[in-house]
């Protein structure tokens, strides 16, 4: 599931907040409804107090707007959490929370589970993230894998290898990459996690239905990612897996993946997409490009109902998709959406369209 080319990349921070186990609560003064070219009009005094949860990989950007947001406003509660995609989803879709948000779009389950409770929906795209291959720093004997590797390493093919060399056996059927003899960790997200799905769909799938050189017609290969794995919904239990193992896997996104790379916690993975492509290193460059094979957009859901009734809801998008506030896309280490995509995004926010909206 190659993106395409993006363009419109502005830079990148590599300090991210971390992930934490309860909501983070963010006193917030009065709500700014800000125009996406206007960053100067004037705030509407406001009141509320609501929760934003949903995915791990997305919180950074809003728990950063929500902190600004703070500091130029007052009257306004807002905690951020990151349980995940598919929990946040659960919450959004039952009513619970007004704003969720994912990294990947809702799945046909999940619409349906906010059309049963009447829950209309705008759908927002709102940046770019690479989903980064890890290891440990002390890694020294790997420095790229191809989508082939990665499924000889984590498909539920792989189930029960519990070194690099067990995956051989796949990889000589088709003459690819021999891996050592050495213990294999694996560290990543679980189901709740849109990482999780993101990475099934892209690498696995793409890998099951020949995308990558290989022949389904000779060999069943599965869509599906090995369970006896450890997994979290909190990126940093997953770094520190991966930081623990000398020879561990993992996978989160780009933001965290760099920020511990730049910690010296992490080891970035080079990724091709066939065995006989060039290894692409993730950067906001190569994300933005799509060079980079693992690349998917993120997304925050809003509560039409909530965006229409509730002031400080819409106070709140309307400064997340302002000037000001799409800065915090690239603060936190992810890549702005094209220009196209931008004003796309725009629409659909200033004119509350519901529904799917990025097919």
């Amino acid at each position: 599931m190659l993106l395409g080319l993006f363009a419109g990349f502005a830079g990148v921070a590599a300090a991210v907040d971390s992930v934490q186990a309860e909501p983070v609560r963010v006193a917030v003064q009065s709500g700014v409804a800000l125009d996406s070219a206007d960053v100067s009009v004037e705030p509407t005094v406001v009141e509320g107090d609501f929760l934003v949860s949903g995915s791990s990989t997305v919180y950074p950007i809003v728990l950063r707007q929500a902190e600004q947001f703070g500091a130029l406003n007052a009257g306004v509660a807002i905690s951020v959490e990151g349980p995940g995609s598919g929990d946040g989803a659960k919450k959004f879709c039952a009513g619970e929370v007004p704003i969720a948000n994912a990294s990947r779009l809702y799945k046909d389950a999940e619409r349906a589970a906010c059309a049963d409770n009447n829950i209309d929906y705008i759908e927002i795209r709102r940046g770019i993230d690479g989903i980064s291959v890890i290891t440990s720093p002390e890694n020294d004997l790997i420095d790229c894998v191809s989508f082939n590797d990665l499924y000889s390493l984590v498909s539920e093919e792989a189930l029960n290898f519990h070194k690099w060399s067990d995956a051989n056996v796949l990889t000589s059927a088709w003459g690819g990459t021999q891996f050592p003899d050495v213990d294999l960790q694996i560290f990543g997200p679980g189901e709740e996690s849109g990482t999780f799905d993101s990475f099934g769909e892209i690498v696995v799938e793409s890998v099951a239905k020949g995308k990558t050189g290989l022949d389904p017609a000779s060999h069943d290969y599965v869509k599906t990612i090995r369970p006896d794995y450890t997994s979290s919904p909190d990126d940093n239990v997953i770094l520190e897996g991966v930081g623990s193992s000398q020879y561990s896997i993992g996978w989160v996104g780009y933001a965290f993946a760099k920020e511990a790379e730049t910690a010296g916690r992490a080891k970035l993975l080079d990724v091709s997409f066939g065995d006989d492509d060039s290894c692409v290193t993730p950067t906001p460059e190569t994300i933005a490009s799509a060079d980079f094979p693992i690349a998917r957009y993120l997304y925050t859901y809003v509560n039409a109902d909530a965006a229409a009734t509730d002031p400080s809801v819409a106070a709140f998008v309307d400064y997340m998709m302002s000037d000001v506030g799409l800065e915090s896309v690239t603060e936190v280490g992810y890549v702005r959406l094209a220009e196209a995509d931008q004003l796309r995004a725009h629409a659909v926010w200033n004119n509350r369209i519901t529904g799917p909206s990025w097919e």
